[in-house]
């Protein structure tokens, strides 16, 4: 069914040598407008270099990207390795150019570090430096996180984006605030285990139940996950079997089993249970 929703065009920066985290960020984008845009009437539209350039003359390389692309866009998602770039004419590299001119105009900034291994003798040393530098220049500038995989980007990348978009209005400006509360968001919580090998999941006997044919409830102890299942769009009600429990639409079930950091299985209870 149609729904209104504002466009937030979401430019994806980085150097060459992180193309699967390119793809991976475009990903992540999709994954948020399926579970979120409906909900919160936003939609985050990747835009790339590579999609959405077209052939032009008069210019220099970047300046041509800066006008068709990188000016209209209105939040920043970068990613780095090893390398910083190929100097512009202005700036170090044309990805450097993009993160200052989002932060020079007060756009939201989020930049990603893979702290993934490198082969000492095929890195170039004197980019790796530059990037070094450049890190250190822009330390307390918007969100930064470092990752050791694609899969950790994606986790990170996931729940900052749940945070600031829910601060966001049509004007994309995110404040302090809304900064702290992302880096907090993946800094505090414990290294992520593998759904069957959380120990503390299975001593809270955490399950998901079949509740309505459109609904389902989080049976066992959720204290601690509270503020995240509120955030998810989970209701605190009482369940018609009897007791509370939080009760979810079935399109959260994926979103909520990874709070959770169980498998998403619904269990069918019997009608007279849940009647």
């Amino acid at each position: 069914m149609p729904f209104s929703a504002n466009v937030f065009h979401v430019l994806i920066a980085s150097p060459s040598d992180v193309p699967e985290e390119r793809i991976a960020i475009a990903q992540s984008l999709h994954e948020w407008n399926s579970l979120h845009s409906r909900d919160q009437g936003k939609i985050l539209l990747p835009v790339m270099w590579e999609t959405h350039m077209a052939p032009s003359m008069g210019d220099r390389p970047q300046g041509l990207i800066n006008h068709q692309i990188v000016r209209g866009c209105d939040i920043l998602i970068g990613a780095f390795w090893t390398r910083l770039g190929s100097p512009t004419g202005l700036e170090e590299s044309g990805t450097v150019e993009e993160v200052k001119f989002f932060l020079s105009n007060k756009k939201p900034v989020m930049l990603y570090y893979s702290k993934v291994k490198v082969d000492i003798d095929s890195t170039d040393l004197d980019q790796y430096q530059k990037l070094k530098t450049f890190k250190q220049s822009i330390r307390d500038k918007g969100i930064q996180e470092d990752y050791t995989s694609i899969s950790e980007l994606k986790e990170k990348l996931s729940r900052h984006l749940t945070i600031v978009m829910r601060d966001m209005s049509v004007g994309p400006i995110i404040d302090k605030r809304t900064v702290e509360a992302a880096r907090a968001s993946t800094r505090q919580d414990p290294p992520q285990q593998e759904p069957t090998k959380n120990k503390s999941n299975r001593n809270e006997n955490l399950q998901l139940e079949a509740y309505t044919d459109r609904s389902f409830f989080v049976r066992g102890n959720t204290l601690k996950y509270k503020d995240n299942l509120k955030e998810a769009g989970g209701k605190w009600t009482s369940l018609k079997s009897g007791g509370q429990a939080w009760v979810f639409s079935r399109r959260r079930l994926d979103q909520v089993s990874q709070i959770l950091g169980i498998e998403p299985i619904l269990v069918e209870i019997a009608k007279t249970n849940a009647a």
